[in-house]
């Protein structure tokens, strides 16, 4: 089945469409549904979407700043392949930033929001025996998204929040990674936090992603 054929219709408000065409476009792309190297002609999106061009063109050009789309040699968007250096830059940059969160989330941490983290690394747990890795690609930003919002640094997170397509694209792309190691990876990450010590929970939080990531990269390297 052609891929872009899985999409559905957009319907939004005409100054929202573009919007909605991006959101719907992104996801197809770090979900899978729109694979490396898939062509998106705009005719043939706007058609899919049922949609104008013109949302279309402007979705695909953020896609591209972003990018998780590029052009072909006829000036045609596809759907990125990312290359070694695409994947660690991005599992750098991720872990400098995620770095900064944990130094300021360190010690301001309540009680709930220590619960919170405990109950999803208890969904971990059961995700890894049922073998769901995208569940626990899911559970691992929704992790990682309330420990930003516990750093009291909004600039910092709406950075992470943009970058959240890309980490999403990374995971996808490298995946199956060392997703049965999140449980025991991530609680050691809450108890550095709740332990209050800014640079060891910047040191920890940053080993636990980049070498995570570098594992990751290698094993999608193996399989080509």
């Amino acid at each position: 089945m052609d891929a872009l054929s899985q999409l559905a219709p957009v319907s939004a408000v005409r100054n929202k469409l573009s919007d909605s065409v991006f959101d719907m476009l992104c996801d197809a792309i770090v979900e899978g549904t729109l694979p490396p190297g898939e062509r998106m002609p705009e005719a043939q999106l706007a058609r899919a979407l049922d949609v104008s061009r013109m949302p279309v063109r402007e979705a695909l050009a953020r896609l591209e700043h972003r990018h998780l789309v590029e052009r072909d040699a006829n000036g045609t968007c596809v759907v990125a392949r990312w290359d070694r250096r695409m994947l660690r830059e991005v599992a750098t940059l991720r872990g400098a930033l995620e770095g900064l969160v944990a130094s300021l989330a360190a010690g301001r941490l309540l009680a709930e929001d220590v619960d919170h983290l405990q109950g999803l690394i208890v969904q971990m747990e059961r995700a890894v025996e049922r073998g769901d890795h995208e569940r626990l690609i899911r559970l691992d930003i929704a992790f990682h998204s309330h420990i930003w919002s516990c750093a009291g640094h909004h600039l910092l997170q709406e950075m992470l929040e943009g970058l959240r397509p890309q980490v999403r694209y990374f995971m996808y792309i490298t995946r199956p990674g060392d997703e049965e190691t999140y449980p025991h990876t991530h609680q050691e990450v809450v108890d550095v936090l709740r332990a209050g010590d800014a640079v060891r929970a910047e040191a920890v939080i940053r080993e636990h992603i980049l070498t995570t990531a570098e594992r990751a990269i290698a094993k999608s390297m193996e399989r080509g």
